[in-house]
Parts: C-alpha cells; structure tokens; sequence
C-alpha cells in the first residue's frame, strides 16, 4: 500500500510556548469578555466574534511594549493606553460593518453568561499566551494593516490554506530559488543575507544608509525646515522604543520633528509623507496631526480618523473618513463618499486640485462569498456613483485578505500595489509565504505579478508605494540572520521580470514612510 506524504508542515519543529507578560495576561483576563460580547452584537455570529475579538487583541499585543511605556510616562493606570487603543480599532470596525444599530465597546461592563454549550477558553494565560505569541511572530508594523471584521480565516486558517493550492505532493524542494520563482507571477523574496547582496539600486538624493545617528544631536525641525522631505523615520532602534520621527531632507540632512507628541511615532504609517513630500500626517490615541516640512509647524485638526493607515489623495488632501476628505490648506472637510481602510493613495501623479475619485481593493471574503474586488468611485460634492469589478485570472485565487494602505502609479497602465496574504501557495519545511505585495492592472481587474515572503526568513514585509511606473518600493524588517544595525533593507522589485535591487539599508527598525522619488540614476 503506497504510503502519503509526510505533511510539509510537520517538517518545522513547532515553536515553543511563548509566555504572555504577566501585566498583558490581568489586562487579556479582563478585557476579552466585554470585547467578545461587543463583537458578537456587531456580527451577530459566535464564530466571527471570537476570531474578531482576537484579531484586535493581537494588535494590541504587538504594541504592548510601547503602550506600557506610554502608560509609564503619562502616569496612567496600566492598561490605559491598550484600553484607548482597543476602542479605536473597535470603533473602526463597527463604522466599517455599518450595523442597523449603533454597537459600542463598553470595556467596564460584566457581560452575560457565556451561553450553553460553547467552549469555555482553557484559562486567562494560555488565551493570552497564544495572542502573544501572535502577536510576536508577526512584524511590528503590522498594526497599520491589522483587523478588518469578517469571515476570512485568521493566522491558522490562512497557513492551513496555503498547502492545499496544487495538487501534485509536497516534493522536495531547495531552500529558497536562486532563479524564477517555481509558478509563474510569483517572486520570492530572498533571505536577509541573500538581499543585502542584491544589485544596487540608486536613487537620486536618497542614501545608501538611512542612518541619522543620536536623534538628540539632530536640529530640530522647526530650526532647520526643509522644503521637501524625501523620508520620515521613525527612530526606535528596538524592544519597546518608540521615535521620534526624523525626516530626511532634499540637502541630505536629517531633522528631529519637535513638534508632535511621543505617541506620534508608534502608528507610523507607511503612507504618511505627502507625495510631493511638503507635509506629513500622523495618528495618534485620538489625534490627527499634519507638519509642514517648510516650517516644522504641526497642526492638530479636529477629524478624528477611525484608521492607523494615512491614504494622501494628493499633496494637499487627506482621506479621513467617509464624508472627511480633509483640505490641509484651509482644514474643510469635503464630502467623499468612502473611508481609508480600502482606499488607495495615487502616487506619481501631478496636480493639487481635489480629487473626483477613489479607488478600492477589497478583500475576498468580505462579506463571506465576495471575491477580491476593484471598487472605483466618482464623486463631486454631494453626488457619487460607484463601479465595482471582480478581479478575474489565474492570479485571483492567490490573493487573501488585504493588508494596510495600497499605492497606485499614474501612468503606465495606473497599476495598484498593495499588500495581502496569499493563498493557495506551496510550503515548504523552511518556507511559508504568508505575507505579499500584489500588483494588479485595475482596468482589467487582473493580477500582474506576486512578491511573497515568509517574515521569519526574509523579514517582515512593508509596502512603500512606487519608485516609478514599473518598480515597487518595499522594506523588509530584521528577520533571521540580520546584519547588527542593519534592522531593515529598502528593496525595489521590477514588475516587469520580477527581478529584485537593494536601494538603502535602514539603521532603525521603526516605521519608513518615503515621499515620491526621483528614480534611479
């Protein structure tokens, strides 16, 4: 009798057990029950409440560090600042499902009894153990790209799914390609060592080590503006340390900004320098914030956004919320008919006029039998239309949830980048792609080309948005094997032929957000 093939999955050594802080266990113990019974009113089903409740758990296990020292600092009781955080991430969710009555997260109220039947979780520490552990194992900055509700599998599920893409067995197969990807549109990031000896990519004014050095021996922003930036940094070296932001200016100096609060830099997003690099937005608890790199001034507006991730419409406009377009320059709030979680920030393009459009990817899934999708809206002040398109191929049935802000590039065919977990792929014993960029041709709502990485061989992925109309700006986090004050690498990936550059090496191992470039010389 011919025997199966051994599970690739089985040929990793599980990971031991990682135990949970014993200050995140009191707060998990606390806060999962009234969380769990505030999902289960917004989606009125057990199943999505629990994955819901511990999807949101985990974003905040993957800031504890910070949190606790934002807590230590403002002399907040423990648990304050992960407490704020929460109800933000859970007051997006409820704006985003739309429910027929209002939901909200009452964090000190003692819900019902759990109903019958249902399985009682083992005890307060494994729960938080196993939100721990998730929360370790993924990149620091996934945060910006965390908790959209519905009824796509979460960490488990999804890795589950990727070995049930082909039909031939799991054959044996070389650590990591030194060629072409094995299925055709599908490139493979390579490991930490393999990419820091990668063909060289320059970039005018950029350089090849984004190392500021001691922030505190940086002028400060206000001191020594800067027309335009070409990077914003945040500073934390690693652990639990935060900022504070620098920014990279066209002399090749950097800048401390002196003018936001220390919150500022945990929430980072990578599509928070304008395109033209003149401003930058930042999201704090409850805050948004938008500095002007000509005069170092921030300005606090009163338009609370319900998302980490920053979507610039243009130099000038700012995509809050529904019905929040904000004009940085007079701080009116236009009317636009969609928010920011979907919505892609158009880069390369020229003009500072308000936009008219909105472009979104949406994730197949959501709601439970929707494909992934290209949403296009056409607004001009009150009145809107919108055209959505089911993205069709072969490459369809590779893309997962999406993941954080997305960045189309004027011209060329306008492609969309953005990043999402991949289904459907091979695993191997040394690798699991769960993280990619995708880059779709909107128009035709097909998938061009696929990058995946696994974060524990390649470092942790984050999409940057476009060097020019054929190459997409990436980083990728520590991962194994890193290089001491190596903690990221800025990659360029050709869509064209899938080949792979290195641009810059990055010091710090805190969030990166780059304005438009001028391209390689």
């Amino acid at each position: 009798m011919e025997q199966e093939p051994p599970d690739v999955l089985s040929q990793r050594d599980p990971a031991p057990a990682l135990a949970a802080p014993a200050d995140f266990t009191d707060w998990v113990a606390r806060r999962l029950p009234p969380l769990e019974h505030a999902a289960r009113q917004l989606t009125g089903d057990d199943a999505q409440a629990a994955a819901l409740a511990r999807e949101l758990l985990g974003l905040v296990a993957m800031r504890w560090p910070r949190l606790r020292a934002n807590d230590a600092e403002h002399h907040a009781p423990p648990g304050a600042a992960a407490d704020r955080l929460l109800q933000r991430l859970f007051a997006r969710e409820a704006a985003d499902a739309m429910p027929q009555h209002r939901v909200r997260l009452d964090l000190n109220r003692t819900p019902p009894a759990r109903r019958p039947g249902r399985a009682l979780p083992t005890t307060a520490e494994d729960e938080a153990a196993a939100l721990w552990q998730r929360g370790r194992a993924t990149t620091r900055r996934r945060l910006l790209i965390g908790g959209a509700v519905g009824a796509v599998a979460l960490g488990a599920a999804g890795i589950r799914a990727l070995t049930t893409g082909r039909d031939e067995g799991p054959a044996p197969l070389p650590a990591l390609p030194t060629g072409p990807a094995p299925l055709d549109g599908v490139d493979e990031v390579p490991a930490v060592a393999r990419q820091l000896t990668l063909p060289a990519a320059l970039v005018a004014k950029l350089p090849r080590e984004l190392a500021p050095g001691d922030p505190a021996r940086l002028p400060a922003l206000s001191a020594r503006p800067t027309p335009r930036a070409l990077a914003v940094l945040d500073a934390a070296t690693g652990g639990g340390a935060t900022g504070p932001l620098l920014v990279l200016g066209e002399d090749g100096g950097w800048r401390r900004v002196d003018k936001l609060p220390a919150a500022a830099a945990a929430l980072l997003s990578p599509g928070a320098l304008a395109p033209d690099g003149t401003r930058m937005a930042v999201v704090t608890a409850d805050d948004l914030w938008v500095v002007e790199s000509a005069t170092g001034r921030a300005r606090k507006y009163d338009a609370v956004p319900q998302s980490p991730v920053v979507v610039w419409l243009g130099p000038r406009h700012l995509l809050v919320a529904a019905d929040q377009l904000l004009d940085v320059g007079t701080g009116a709030l236009l009317p636009v008919p969609t928010g920011a979680r979907d919505a892609i920030a158009p880069r390369r393009a020229a003009g500072t006029d308000a936009p008219s459009t909105v472009l979104e990817l949406l994730s197949a899934g959501d709601p439970i039998t929707a494909p992934p999708r290209v949403r296009t809206w056409e607004f001009d002040g009150r009145y809107h239309s919108e055209g959505t398109v089911a993205v069709t191929g072969p490459g369809a049935g590779r893309l997962g949830r999406f993941l954080g802000p997305g960045f189309a590039v004027a011209g060329g065919g306008d492609l969309v980048a953005r990043m999402c977990e991949p289904m459907g792929l091979p695993v191997r014993a040394d690798w699991r792609p769960a993280e990619a960029v995708a880059v779709l041709d909107p128009g035709a709502a097909r998938v061009r080309r696929l990058l995946v990485a696994d974060a524990d061989v390649t470092g942790g992925l984050t999409l940057l948005g476009w060097l020019d109309r054929r190459r997409v700006l990436l980083s990728c986090g520590a991962g194994s094997g890193a290089t001491p004050g190596v903690n990221q690498r800025v990659l360029v990936w050709d869509v064209r032929d899938g080949s792979l550059a290195l641009v810059a090496t990055v010091a710090s191992g805190g969030g990166l957000s780059l304005a438009d470039l001028d391209g390689a010389v």
